[in-house]
Parts: C-alpha cells; structure tokens; sequence
C-alpha cells in the first residue's frame, strides 16, 4: 500500500485535531466546567495532535550519532529555554528557589535526551534487558533531579509541628517592642512575605510593598479592615483580576484579637520620614507626588474641606487657595526658586523650592517653623493627610499636567537607614 505524502496527512491530522478541539471547548461548556479545565482539554487536543504529527513525519535512515553531534542542538537549545524560565519565572514573581527548581527540571529534560540519543553500547538480547536499561534510565535523571532540588530548602514537618502546636500570642504585660516583635513573627507566620515585601526583605511583589507604601500611615481600623476583607479596597496598581482575588480573606477568622492586634502593631512601624509614599507594581510604581487621586484629596485638605482626620486643617489660610500668601513670611508654592527659611538650624541652603527632597518638605510641615504660625502639624494631624497636602502644594510650582516624567523613585531605605531615623528622632511619634 503506498504511503500518503506528509503534507496531506499533515492536512488531515490538523483538520480532525482542530475539530476535536472545537468539540472539547464547546462540549466543557456545556458541561459547565471552570475556564481553565475547558482550557485544559483543548491543550489536550494539541497534546495528541503534535504526537500524531510527529509519527507522520517521514522515515528517515537512522544513524548513530557521535557525542558531539548528540549535544550541539541540545545544549544550546536548553540554554535558550533555562534563559527563558528564569526569566518568565522572575517577571511573574517566583522565589529565586523556585527559580532554580524550574530550570533544574529543564536540565533534567537535558539529561534525559542526551542518555536517549548516546550510541548503544550492545544490542538487547531480551525484554529484561531493555526493561532494565529503561528503568536506569528514569533513575538516573530521577537521582539528578533529586539531588539538584535536595539542596533548596526543605519542609520540615518538625517545624511545621512546633508551629501548630505555639501558644497564641498573649499582649498581657507585653510592652511596645515586644508587641511589634510578635507582630512580625505573626506576619513571617503567615507566609505574608511570600506576596509582599516589607522595604527590602522579602520574594516577590505580588502585593505592595508595604514598607515604601507605607501602611504605618493607615490607621489601625483600616489596617485591620485590609487584612479581613481585602476586597473591599484594592491598592493601586493591583486593581487586575489575578491581584484582587491573590489575598487570602480567612485571617479574621484564623488570628485572634491579640494576635490581629500583635500584627496590626508590627505593620504600623513602616514609614518613611524622607520619602513620600509610593504606589503600585514593582516596575510600573509611582510617587504620592505624581498621584493625581492623591494631589485630589490634599486640595480639599489644604483648602480646609478635609473629613475626619483632617477637620480643622487649613493651609490655605495662610498659603492662599490660589498659592498666593496671605499671610506675611508664609512660603510661596508658586515660586519654583524659592529657598528654605533661614530660621531654622536644619535648613537646606541653595536648594530651590522645585529640588527640595521628600524629607524636607515632610520636615517642615510635620515640624513646623521656629517663631511663626507654621506650628508642628505633625503633632497635631496624621502624617498621612500631611503628606497629602504637601502633594498638593508642589502642583502651584510643577502642576502635574504640565509634566513630561515622573518624579524619579527613591531607591529602597536600607535596615541602616531605619536604625537612623529612630535614632534621629525623625518620627514625631514614637512606634508603639
């Protein structure tokens, strides 16, 4: 019987896949499975239909190969693929560890071809010697893999077991560090570094950084409001489908009061006295002072309209509604060259108003002016409305349509850079 040519089974084999895929999609539908199992079959039908092309290719003379010859494709083919799933892998967030673990098993794949293709070193003189060549070989790239990931870190049940078995975390005669410090093993606890980093530490950036956010700034009500319900509010720049639905929404149920409380204490003690707030994803992340919402809400604060914790402030009184001062000595937002007061010891000399950093403009609002009415605000509103309205006075200098960039980020405070502003005194409040 003469055999087809291979473009026409090709034809074939892609017209009966193509209707079986369709079939699956519609067939998973009506069957009303979830999106990814309908997904899933039809992956299926790729699965077989590059097998059955596979077979269909014509039949060539085999020859052995030389070692050389077996390896030129292969490796470098693996380099490119180990190329690409350390770096698929990183982008999408996985752990370095699971980096290494990806790429491991693509070695393996590696292995495994490379022991298919080698020369035979004797032809099989039964079943049971091919049998047992078969099995060498699965355990030979079994071992590899084994031992590649055995060096990773492991779960140790041990640990896990003591874990279960800690008492619950009791604040009775508790004091603020140590308050803070059970707040932290709370959070290691709860596997919470795994989404989100903490200023430096931490794998991955699936949620905010809440050290360079700045959650500290939050009150507690909204803290604790996050960790329950975390649908409520989504942060920004996390307002995708895979973001909104990647926190977990059973902490309120599985800590308790002290150890809500415990954590709620630990997350207060990330802020920033020198830079001010930054939003959204690792790569796509933005400053308070390029945040048109944010610049929104400091208007109404700074023009004496602020709710809640801002009742009863008002720049405007003193700075103008329109920039314009109205009171004598009071600083002009819209004069982009404007220097520092000279009555104050700490003052920045020959750095114009538009180059002032973040810590300067928090200084002066959160600290006040010696012998003026610009008081110590810091003392008397949160930080947070403060460093709104500072977002807001920048715009009668640098108003954000006018923009062409954005402001440049700060790089992340270091454990060093914290150690100095509590020894600095930089907070207007202690922490805890």
């Amino acid at each position: 019987m003469e055999e087809k040519p291979f473009l026409k089974k090709l034809g074939f084999i892609v017209a009966v896949a193509s209707g079986a895929a369709v079939g699956a999609w519609l067939l998973t539908g009506v069957l009303g499975l979830a999106h990814a199992a309908r997904l899933g079959s039809v992956a299926i039908v790729a699965v077989a239909m590059t097998y059955a092309i596979l077979l269909a290719l014509p039949k060539r003379e085999l020859k052995e190969k030389s070692f050389l010859q077996n390896i030129k494709i292969k490796v470098p083919v693996f380099l490119v693929i180990a190329t690409i799933i350390w770096f698929a892998s990183g982008a999408a967030g996985f752990p370095i560890w699971w980096q290494i673990e990806f790429v491991a098993f693509a070695f393996v794949g590696l292995t495994y071809f490379v022991i298919l293709d080698l020369k035979a070193m004797q032809p099989e003189q039964n079943h049971i010697s091919w049998i047992t060549r078969l099995i060498a070989t699965y355990a030979l790239a079994s071992l590899i893999f084994i031992n590649i990931t055995g060096q990773l870190p492991q779960f140790d049940p041990a640990v896990e077991i003591a874990k279960l078995d800690k008492p619950p975390i009791k604040l009775s005669g508790l004091a603020g560090p140590e308050v803070i410090a059970a707040g932290r093993s709370v959070f290691e606890e709860n596997k919470c570094f795994n989404c989100h980093k903490v200023f430096w530490e931490g794998n991955s950036d699936r949620g905010p950084n809440l050290g360079t956010k700045q959650i500290g700034l939050y009150d507690e009500e909204y803290i604790k409001k996050q960790i329950v319900d975390p649908r409520a509010k989504q942060s920004p720049g996390f307002e995708d489908p895979k973001s909104t639905k990647a926190m977990p929404t059973y902490y309120g149920e599985d800590l308790d009061d002290d150890s809500m409380h415990a954590l709620v204490s630990y997350l207060k003690t990330m802020r920033d006295p020198e830079h001010a707030p930054i939003e959204g994803k690792l790569g796509e992340q933005w400053s308070w002072f390029d945040d048109k919402d944010i610049i929104a809400e400091g208007e109404k604060i700074f023009n004496g309209e602020g709710e809640g914790a801002a009742e009863g402030l008002n720049c405007s009184v003193c700075h103008g509604k329109d920039g314009t001062p109205m009171m004598t000595g009071a600083l002009d937002f819209r004069d982009a060259n404007k220097m520092d007061t000279e009555k104050m010891p700490d003052r920045l000399d020959g750095v114009p108003l538009k180059d002032w950093p973040d810590s300067l403009w928090y200084k002066r609002v959160t600290r006040g002016v010696d012998g003026t009415p610009m008081a110590a605000w810091g003392t008397v509103f949160p930080h947070l409305v403060l460093w709104k309205t500072e977002s807001y006075a920048r715009t009668f200098h640098s108003p954000l349509e006018s923009r062409t960039e954005k402001s440049p980020l700060p790089p992340v405070p270091t454990k060093e850079d914290i150690e100095r502003w509590q020894k600095d005194g930089l907070f207007m409040d202690p922490l805890l």
